[in-house]
């Protein structure tokens, strides 16, 4: 059995995700945290001008996160836009140019 997904019902999802994902991140940060610990290692939270913290890591981090959730949120938009898209049916084309008025 297969499952046909069609541009619209993904383009919806991935409008939903990315929304949800940024607005969590905006909240709590939690997955800009996660994201430079996995990325950065131990230079996560490395000492900068003598200060112990995660500041300039979690700048790059939420730059590139943001970056890529608009790309997603963008890609959504244009699935979803263009499964509206009306099409005629290839047979009524057919039929259209092979009739003689």
């Amino acid at each position: 059995m297969t499952y046909h997904i069609n541009k619209r019902a993904i383009g919806k999802i991935l409008i939903s995700v990315s929304l949800f994902l940024w607005l969590t991140d905006g909240l709590t940060h939690i997955i800009s945290t996660t994201l430079g610990k996995i990325i950065y290692g131990e230079h996560y939270t490395y000492t900068v001008y003598a200060l112990k913290g995660d500041r300039f890591c979690k700048f790059n981090i939420d730059m590139y996160l943001a970056y890529s959730l608009f790309t997603v949120f963008l890609f959504g938009v244009l699935l979803y836009y263009s499964s509206l898209k009306k099409t005629v049916p290839i047979e009524e084309n057919i039929e259209d140019t092979n009739t003689n008025n």
